[in-house]
């Protein structure tokens, strides 16, 4: 992936089954985003960069394996906004006789 990307780390969690750090790792670029969960082995007593740097290298090493799971959006293309919809002409005035100014 190019260096020019944006990298995310959602919540770090402690699997105790597995006795591994998770997160899903988001990976910000032009061609599209790529979300990547990923698992760490490290003491509980790791240091938060040390577990955020080994789970960005294994979540961009399974970004390379194929047949490993990952997900990907492309970016949106251009599209006109949407124009806001008009209000239409109603026959019954609710602003009004809220106010006391038409009879219900």
């Amino acid at each position: 992936m190019p260096r020019s990307e944006k990298t995310r780390i959602g919540e770090i969690r402690y699997n105790p089954a597995t006795q591994r750090f998770e997160a899903l790792v988001t990976f910000e670029a032009e061609t599209g985003t790529r979300r990547v969960a990923a698992s760490l082995a490290a003491p509980l007593t790791a240091e938060f960069e040390t577990l955020a740097k080994g789970l960005v290298d294994k979540a961009r090493a399974t970004l390379i394996t194929p047949g490993t799971l990952k997900s990907r959006q492309k970016p949106l293309l251009a599209r006109p906004p949407i124009p806001a919809p008009q209000p239409q002409a109603s026959g019954f005035d609710w602003i009004g006789m809220l106010h006391g100014q038409t009879a219900a």
